[in-house]
Formats: C-alpha cells, structure tokens, sequence
C-alpha cells in the first residue's frame, strides 16, 4: 500500500520527469502490484501504468526496458470490466509511437498475441472496452507488418464499422483504411464486401467529418485503387 501510494502521488505531480522516473525505475513494480491478488490494488497499478504510457518517451522505456506490452497482453483476460478498459487503452497508449509504422511498438503487440484478445474485446458490450479495444486494433494497423495477420480481425473490424459506437466506429474506419494499403488484406477486405460497409458507415455517421473524409480519400482510395496510405492512429 506504501509503495503504491508513493508511486501514484510522484505521478500525480503533473511533472514529466517524475513520471519519466518512475517508468524507467518502477515499472516492474507496478506490474507486480498489478498481480496481486487484490482487485482493488490491481486496478490502481494497471492505471499507474496507464497514466505512464502517456508520456512519449515513456513508450519506448518502458517496452525496451521492461517488456510492458508482454506483460499487459495476459490482463486482457480477466473479468473485471474496468480492468480490461484500462489494459486496451494503455496497450493502445504504447503502440502508438511517433514510428509505429517503422515496427517498434506496433509490432510488439502483434507479436505479444495481443489480437485474439482485443478482438473479443472489440464486441464488449461495455462502450469503454469496446472503444478502447478498437483503438488498440487500429494501433496494430499501422505498423504494415502486422497486416496479413490482422487478416484474423477484418470481419470484427467490419461488425464493429457497420454497428459499433460512433467512437469505436472511427476506429475501425482507420484500421480498415491501412488494411486496404496491402494486397492480401485488401483482397479480403473486398471479398467480404468492405465498401459498401463503409459507404453505409459514412452515410450513418454523416455529421461525423472525420469518419466521412478518411472513409472517402483514405479508405475507399486504398481499396479501390490499390493505395500504399499507411499512417499513425490518434489518440480519442
């Protein structure tokens, strides 16, 4: 309790470079309070990590330092709503590094097996998992590596763009949109009826300016014309 109430308090300081020292020398401790067998205490470590994985710099130490991703992945799967909502989101958090698409942590995740589980999630009920989960997807898009694999995950990303939430939504519109920038995915994306998926989006989420231009000069670019656009997934 100690320990943890130290951490939370250097974090809570609004400075960087106390969350900067704490990512590079305390990680491995909130992973491990993250395992106790305490719900409550699980809860605020996964959040402490969470709250780290915001500062940029803090991606990369964390996941070469310590492995962060590998040891967030298992913690997909557990019960606690709330809990797997604050995993997606700093998953989510950690793959999206100013160079995902060079590999780094983008990869990581799709090495990490973090796709089957955050597909499952993607269809929570919960609209926090389900737009978190979503999120962490997408991340996963952009790094093109990852692309023929993720094939596993184009029919969720298709349920999640034809009835998921506005939010969940716009993220599934992006990680279509980089899917499409690969030949094999991009012919599965046509086999199973992608455009008409998203000109049906684009139709019902018409107020939605974003989802509407990335759906028309990003998406439907990519899937028709064979586009090469790749590009990093925003935070919410």
């Amino acid at each position: 309790e100690a320990v943890a109430l130290l951490l939370e308090a250097m974090v809570a300081s609004g400075s960087e470079d106390a969350k900067m020292r704490v990512a590079h020398y305390a990680t491995p401790v909130a992973v491990a309070l993250a395992r106790t067998t305490d719900d409550s205490m699980q809860l605020r470590a996964l959040e402490l990590v969470r709250r780290l994985s915001l500062v940029g710099v803090n991606k990369f130490t964390m996941q070469k330092n310590f492995e962060v991703i590998q040891e967030l992945v298992p913690l997909l799967s557990r019960s606690s709503v709330a809990q797997q909502a604050v995993v997606a989101e700093t998953l989510a958090h950690l793959a999206s590094t100013d160079n995902a698409y060079y590999g780094e942590n983008a990869r990581v995740l799709g090495e990490a097996r973090g796709m089957k589980p955050l597909m499952v999630l993607a269809r929570s009920r919960d609209a926090k998992v389900h737009r978190n989960a979503t999120w962490a997807l997408a991340c996963m898009t952009a790094c093109e590596r990852n692309h023929v694999p993720m094939r596993a995950a184009i029919d969720t990303l298709l349920q999640v763009a034809e009835r998921g939430s506005p939010a969940a939504q716009r993220y599934a519109v992006m990680a279509l949109s980089n899917l499409a920038a690969t030949q094999r995915t991009r012919e599965l994306l046509v086999e199973k009826g992608a455009e008409a998926i998203l000109r049906k989006c684009a139709q019902a989420n018409s107020g939605d300016r974003m989802i509407t231009e990335l759906i028309r000069t990003t998406a439907l670019v990519n899937l028709k014309r064979g586009g090469k656009s790749v590009f990093n997934i925003p935070p919410p």
